[in-house]
Formats: C-alpha cells, structure tokens, sequence
C-alpha cells in the first residue's frame, strides 16, 4: 500500500530534548519576498533578522519558525486577525517569529513524489527540502515544505540530515516505508547555533 501523501507538509517538531521545545522570538525581515508559514526553516540574518532558508541555502538555519507575534510581542501582527487566514506571516509585515531553536531538535518531513525515492540507506546522508507547488497554503498556514530525494550528498552541503524512517502507521493500516510521501525524521545539521556542520550521525 502507498504511503500517505500530503497529510504532514512542513517540518514539525518530534522527540523534544526540552519539552515544551524552546522558543525564541526574533524579528521578521520585512525586506523578505516571502511569505513565513509555520514549518519554514528560517535563518538569522546580517541584521540580525529573521528570514526564510532558501531551497538551494547551505549557509545553515536557526531552527523553525512556529508562531508570530505583533511587534510590541503582545499580540497577533497585522495580516492575521481574520477568521479566513491561516497562521502564517504576510511578506513585509512588521512583526515577529517564534523560532524552536534547539540544534538537538528532531522533525517529521514528508519526501516528495515522483523521482526516485530515498533509500533506508541514505540515513545519516545530508538532503534538502523543497516545495509542493507553492511555499505554503494561506488557508491552513502550514509550510508545504517536503524532502527533496534529488539532493542526496554524503557530506557536507544541504544543511538537513537524514536520522531515521518514521515509526509510524498510514491511514490504511500499512507501516510507513520508504518510498513516495515516506515520513523521515531529520535534523538540522548545519544550525547556526551550533558553529559547525556535523555530516554523520551521533552516536
């Protein structure tokens, strides 16, 4: 049976080392061309700003973006008081992001379709990410962020790293496997908290 597909876009949080994972606030560059969704990597900038990883980035990210607040941090920002949007940041708003910053931190990513899907012996090998079809969905907020099984490297480059096949059942009762819309835990291994790019696993 086929994997599920598209019910986990965006990476998520699993594993906490620290439980409730740790939240820092920084502010949003509001020269970005994108839109933040919840599920984006993000990095801090050289103003020390925080701004979306590009799809090709390499220069590492600060964590996840994962709520927002108003720029007095007392609230929700402009753009995200109606009922028909999702919790995500408009481009060029004034506000801040949430990001879960604890290099340690594990998350669940779905692999995209199509292509030739990513092998159980890729564990411990760098990936990067990529996008189903826009960057995020409007309506639920979540970052349409998946697994991009072309990219592949043993060693350093990408700055995600592959830690296991996800333990978990699909709707039809099968075991999620690699393949198609495979669920993989990963890691950011090139975090900018950390100062250095790790390109195996730890032990």
């Amino acid at each position: 049976m086929a994997n599920d597909a598209g019910v986990s876009y965006g990476a998520r949080p699993i594993y906490q080392p620290q439980s409730p994972p740790v939240i820092l606030y920084y502010k949003a560059e509001t020269g970005a061309t994108l839109d933040i969704f919840r599920g984006q990597f993000v990095q801090i900038n050289s103003r020390g700003n925080a701004q979306v990883c590009g799809v090709a980035d390499n220069i590492g990210s600060c964590g996840l973006a994962w709520d927002f607040l108003d720029s007095n941090l007392a609230g929700l920002p402009t753009g995200m008081t109606t009922l028909q949007q999702g919790a995500y940041l408009p481009r060029n708003t004034d506000g801040y992001i949430g990001v879960i910053v604890d290099p340690a931190q594990l998350y669940l990513m779905e692999e995209i379709t199509g292509g030739t899907a990513i092998s159980a012996v890729s564990t411990g090998y760098m990936i990067a990410f990529t996008y189903n079809a826009t960057t995020g969905n409007t309506t639920t907020g979540w970052a349409n962020t998946v697994l991009q099984n072309s990219t592949i490297i043993a060693g350093s480059g990408p700055f995600l790293q592959l830690m296991n096949v996800y333990n978990i059942l699909n709707q039809d009762g099968t075991v999620n496997s690699p393949g198609a819309s495979c669920k993989w835990v990963v890691r950011i291994a090139n975090h900018q908290f950390n100062n250095t790019q790790l390109a195996k696993a730890q032990a």
